[in-house]
């Protein structure tokens, strides 16, 4: 069952002033939604931009490509990097 489809059970409440409340009811009835469902997909629509924004890193070609490229070198580790798979593998066996 996806997330959407899933039994409505939480509630959310808000306040506004009347005219808040007489703008969201107008542009509600204009597209033919309740005010429940205007409110409720405006809000996820934006919350899942905000989340996707800040979850995803988008690269220019020419930037995927020397990503590409540096992930398929042989390189040896660092000490920084020797050093934090060592306190890794320390805090793992404890």
């Amino acid at each position: 069952m996806k997330p959407e489809d899933a039994p409505k059970t939480a509630r959310m409440e808000l306040r506004a002033t009347e005219y808040q409340k007489s703008v969201i009811e107008m542009a509600a009835s204009l597209v033919g939604e309740s005010v429940t469902s205007y409110v409720l997909s405006k809000a996820l629509d934006d919350a899942h931009r905000i989340i996707r924004e800040n979850h995803v890193t988008e690269l220019s070609l020419a930037d995927w490509e020397r990503f590409s490229a540096l992930l398929a070198e042989d390189a040896a580790p660092n000490e920084h990097l020797k050093n934090a798979l060592r306190a890794y593998r320390e805090q793992v066996a404890e």
